[in-house]
């Protein structure tokens, strides 16, 4: 059950202006572009934040805040064991099989790469799991208090009462720290409970063992229990535990045979744990931490950190508490340049003072890096950064922020679905709400959601919201009447994106030129993206500028081309500076103004395989002939070099297509008849086509698989076919590149200059 809440207060009051985070600028590692928050709790609030870096490049970090007493509250979980490790999505299903209602998850101790035992302490729900073996410790008090202790220690003693068969043991005394970790021969005598493996002891050498049946008691770091011994023996390994029991070790070549000796079937032991500090002894929840990095509002001395954590940068996790008592668990990813460089552990201290923390503990970092969170409107908790390994790494604990409110009921929270969204100034955002009930799971959405724009220069209709022109985050009020639901919003607003990319209506190619017909609209589409995430914006949030006299701006996003043929000029779309320049060129061949295949024929222009018959004229419907059909391949080749210009005997080698053909020759595109020739000048069927478009694959490099029979036996006269163009046919089929005319393959038909310019751009494409 949630202990009662009361939150460590403290006096330096210098930090006290650190505790702005939402109005600084600076940061660690460059300025914060992007900052986010949204509470998942009355009193835990999610903060997601971007900076930039000129010379580093992007950091993301991420921050959960409990910021004081509410409903949500921490506690730790290493999982059913603290051998092995638990990834952060198991921790969650783990922690709802014990009926938690969780909202966020973080990673916390190191622990062993070969065991996954966690290296510093572990108290779950006042049941103490592991030893601190003086490591520093993160503690959640019975009291409320959060608390991170360094250098802890917990000394276990075991008193042998003896028994009346075994009257000489009374008062023998053993002493140990090691609890529930790893057996190794030269670490001394070892104590392993049933939270240590459900299998066995893992011990890999030879060993003795007392088995210690509990009798009363739980295990704590300050308390007592009451054992009694049931067997004592050797063992050349592991050997099982057992619920109800403890077992003492030690390895045979560790020199504490004479403790081994202490004890004797039917040995009543008083078990003692004593600890070191007062925190610790009231920690109803605790979880070992790396470096203390922060203590008392000073950086700790660097010298005495892990050196081979300071320099690299990397993901990392820290947890710190304000001086108003507010806890911060902090991740931040790395590794990726494109999305996150991290930190290095001094960037990393500088960031948590930043944050207002006077005392700060480093976590485990790198791949262990990881936090989930509950959404709301999500019914369970998800990971929400990206962990650097590309997946989930099991780690050895974590803290958990849960809420004991059993979800249902109606509407008790509202908030946005699209909370932090960016949207460039002056554009709308249409609102989409989520409502969650007590338990903060989701719940039904009150009709009557009223919104209220704290912003001066935003306002809304309805459910649009239309942003001001001033860059930052914009708030919203959520309220309901009919339920007493209440919550906030928030809109982060932007002058200048980091991207912009201009489109033609309806494709997705990024627009650099264009030719237009004299009189012809052109419309846009404009993308613009912020630091990677995508920006919400209509056309009239940008600025046009027409340089030339090639027309004008009817409207935002589209432009009319003059009538004047020949013009050229440029259209500049701005936001903020951030503009993108698109050249503007009026003319074009004016007979392929609304023919199907117009953007084939422009695109094969600007790939340099094709030109018009006249400057104005394509001539879309002329017949293809065999050597002009090779010229194209000889282009989309990339214009090869020839050795012999000398192919086929009624080619002239003066001939505008004789090199084409030549290289189509070399190739093993182009074949001639008995007689030597490939009659130049004569049309090109479709099936030839088809198989001269099939021979040039292999050598453009393109992936294909020979098609089949069935690949054309759909068309009527695929019988049609002549048996060279079978296979060559089915192929293009196959890949997509041939549908047919009509519904049918109609192979002897010519194949216009239209057709063309549609088979060429396909078979470039091609992966």
């Amino acid at each position: 059950m949630k202990p009662p809440v009361r939150w460590l207060r403290s006096g330096i009051a210098i930090l006290i202006v650190l505790l702005m985070l939402t109005s600084a600028t600076a940061y660690a590692v460059g300025d914060v572009v992007y900052t986010s928050s949204r509470w998942l709790a009355d009193n835990l609030e999610y903060v997601n934040t971007i900076s930039w870096s000129t010379s580093l490049g992007r950091t993301e970090s991420f921050a959960i805040r409990m910021t004081g007493p509410g409903d949500a509250y921490p506690i730790v979980l290493s999982g059913e064991t603290v051998y092995g490790t638990t990834r952060i999505s198991s921790i969650v299903s783990y922690a709802e099989s014990l009926g938690r209602n969780v909202l966020a998850v973080v990673n916390a101790d190191f622990f062993s790469m070969q065991s996954g035992i966690p290296l510093g302490i572990v108290i779950e729900d006042g049941v103490y799991k592991s030893s601190p073996s003086g490591r520093s410790a993160v503690c959640f008090g019975y009291d409320g208090g959060v608390y991170l202790v360094e250098e802890t220690t917990v000394e276990i003693s075991l008193y042998n009462n003896g028994s009346e068969e075994n009257e000489g043991n009374s008062g023998k005394v053993v002493g140990l720290s090691n609890f529930n970790k790893l057996r190794v021969d030269t670490g001394g005598m070892y104590l392993f409970s049933e939270a240590f493996s459900s299998i066995s002891t893992r011990t890999a050498s030879p060993g003795w063992f007392v088995r210690l049946r509990i009798i009363e008691g739980i295990p704590s770091v300050s308390g007592t229990m009451t054992l009694e011994v049931t067997e004592t023996f050797t063992s050349d390994g592991a050997v099982p535990i057992g619920d109800g029991y403890m077992i003492l070790s030690a390895a045979i070549d560790g020199g504490y045979i004479e403790e081994y000796e202490k004890f004797a079937v039917g040995d009543i032991v008083t078990l003692t744990t004593d600890c070191n500090d007062e925190r610790l002894i009231i920690a109803q929840y605790a979880t070992g931490a790396g470096d203390v990095l922060i203590s008392n509002g000073v950086k700790t001395d660097a010298e005495e950190w892990d050196s081979a954590l300071m320099t690299s940068r990397a993901p990392r996790t820290a947890f710190g508490i304000r001086a108003d008592g507010t806890v911060v668990s902090y991740v931040i990813d790395g590794r990726s340049s494109n999305h996150s460089i991290g930190m290095t552990m001094i960037e990393l201290v500088d960031e948590m003072q930043r944050q207002g923390c006077i005392y700060a503990v480093n976590f485990d970092g790198g791949g262990s890096t990881a936090l989930s969170l509950r959404i709301p409107g999500e019914s369970r908790a998800s990971v929400i950064n990206q962990p650097s390994d590309g997946n989930e790494r099991g780690c050895a604990t974590y803290i958990l922020f849960v809420v004991d409110a059993v979800p249902g009921g109606a509407a008790r929270n509202l908030s946005l679905r699209n909370n932090g969204a960016v949207v460039l100034a002056g554009s709308s955002v249409d609102l989409s709400f989520i409502a969650t009930d007590r338990g903060y799971m989701p719940a039904r959405l009150p009709g009557d959601i009223q919104i209220t724009p704290l912003d001066p220069d935003g306002y809304i209709d309805e459910t649009l919201y239309t942003t001001g022109d001033t860059a930052g985050t914009q708030r919203l009020s959520l309220s309901s009447p009919s339920t007493g639901a209440h919550g906030t919003g928030e809109i982060f607003v932007i002058t200048r994106p980091t991207s912009v990319t201009v489109s033609r209506s309806g494709s997705s190619t990024p627009l650099s030129s264009v030719k237009l017909f004299p009189g012809e609209r052109l419309e846009l589409d404009i993308v613009a993206t912020y630091y990677r995430r995508a920006v919400t914006s209509q056309l009239h949030a940008f600025e046009y500028i027409v340089s030339g006299e090639i027309g004008e701006m009817v409207e935002p996003g589209v432009f009319e081309a003059w009538q004047e043929h020949g013009q050229t000029g440029t259209i500049t779309v701005d936001a903020g500076g951030r503009s993108v320049d698109i050249k503007v060129e009026i003319g074009g061949v004016l007979d392929m103004r609304d023919h199907w295949a117009r953007v084939y024929a422009e695109q094969l222009a600007t790939m340099g395989i094709v030109t018009g018959v006249t400057p104005t004229e394509y001539d879309p419907e002329r017949m293809m002939s065999r050597g002009d059909y090779m010229l194209m391949l000889y282009r989309a080749a990339g214009l090869p070099e020839v050795d012999e210009i000398a192919s086929f005997d009624d080619v002239p080698q003066d001939a505008y297509y004789a090199k084409a053909i030549a290289w189509a020759k070399n190739a093993g595109i182009a074949e001639g008849d008995e007689g030597n020739e490939f009659m130049p000048q004569s049309p090109l069927t479709r099936q030839d086509a088809f198989t001269f478009t099939y021979r040039i694959l292999d050598v453009l490099e393109k992936q294909y698989t020979d098609g089949t029979q069935e690949d054309i036996n759909g068309f009527p006269d695929a019988d049609t076919l002549v048996e060279y163009a079978i296979i060559p046919t089915a192929t293009l089929i196959n890949l997509g590149i041939v549908e047919g005319m009509d519904g049918l393959l109609s192979p002897d038909t010519t194949l216009t200059r239209g057709q063309m310019a549609k088979l060429m751009v396909t078979i470039t494409e091609l992966p």
